[in-house]
């Protein structure tokens, strides 16, 4: 996108090859069998000078190369990123968001399975963008159950139940998942965690499961794929003590259901107070309104014909 005026002025008449490693410009001359080389200017330059994350071996770092994987990595563990430009003016962009928002502590991250790590140079005049690439190994994570967040991940929103642990434990689950944030409703509030944003974010949820997410703690699932399907239910029977288990509150309110026949839900929504209920079916909610009239209730019931199975995860309207 530059053009170079004064080529001639060398003696470079008749360019027929080039090449750059971002600091100096080669052009071969076709006529006098000559390399002349031109000083690349810094505005332009957007390389990395190094790139380094604390406890992870991915090979030699060369600012020509922009892709870098790493064979094995511990696990769970938080690292410390270290990426400086070239040239000081340059601007960085990098994902995830550090871990806890504080630059005063280094660009901090929690490594996991797969996470793809990217750092997005400018150069100082803004004309120029390199991207460095960073995959951690995929090896498959330990002390996790494959059925860590039971229910469907599709693309969008779906619903799905905790089996339970730590925050991280449910953060690296929900990641090996696809899943980009989480949501649980708290007073008939919707309280976020965002996969990689800064802590602050998280503050609400981290202090609401302080002790830990319990089992069987109905999520809100958001992933932009690729979908995962449901693994392995776990063992979870009923009658519970109450038929819909969850906080019944004004507004909306995250519950599981027992188990059972469309009808039985019907009653046990009846006696608890919900005058609505939504599922999520391949990202489309489906809705079964109390009292209204067949046609209305027609998809859920079809969706349920056979019976709405034990800790399935609804959506429950309260007014």
């Amino acid at each position: 996108d530059e053009e170079c005026k004064d080529l001639s002025k060398a003696g470079n008449n008749t360019p027929r090859g080039i090449w750059s490693d971002g600091d100096v410009m080669y052009v071969a001359d076709a006529s006098d069998d000559k390399v002349y080389t031109y000083n690349m200017p810094d505005a332009l330059d957007a390389r990395l000078a190094t790139l380094e994350l604390s406890g992870v071996a991915f090979g030699e770092f060369s600012p020509l190369r922009y892709d870098y994987a790493s064979d094995t990595i511990p696990d769970g563990n938080i690292a410390t990123l270290t990426a400086t430009p070239a040239q000081p003016d340059a601007s960085l962009r990098i994902r995830p968001a550090d871990q806890d928002g504080d630059p005063a502590n280094g660009y901090q991250m929690r490594l996991l399975p797969g996470l793809e790590i990217t750092i997005t140079v400018t150069s100082p005049n803004g004309s120029r963008a390199r991207t460095y690439r960073l995959l951690l190994g995929q090896e498959e994570a330990t002390g996790r159950a494959p059925d860590c967040l039971r229910g469907a991940v599709t693309v969008g929103f779906s619903l799905v139940v905790s089996a339970g642990g730590s925050v991280e434990d449910l953060e690296a689950c929900a990641r090996s998942r696809n899943v980009t944030a989480l949501y649980t409703l708290d007073g008939g509030e919707y309280v976020a965690y965002i996969l990689g944003a800064p802590g602050f974010v998280n503050d609400r949820f981290g202090e609401l499961y302080a002790g830990g997410v319990p089992a069987l703690t109905p999520l809100i699932a958001s992933s932009d794929g690729p979908a995962t399907a449901a693994p392995v239910a776990p063992g979870v029977t009923g009658p519970w003590p109450d038929c819909l288990r969850g906080e019944i509150v004004e507004g909306f309110n995250l519950v599981l259901y027992e188990g059972g026949s469309v009808d039985d839900l019907n009653a046990c929504a009846e006696e608890v107070g919900p005058a609505a209920l939504y599922v999520l079916d391949d990202g489309v909610w489906v809705s079964y309104i109390l009292g209204a009239p067949e046609l209305v209730n027609r998809e859920f019931r079809g969706l349920y014909a056979g019976g709405v199975p034990v800790a399935t995860p609804l959506v429950g309207k309260t007014d």
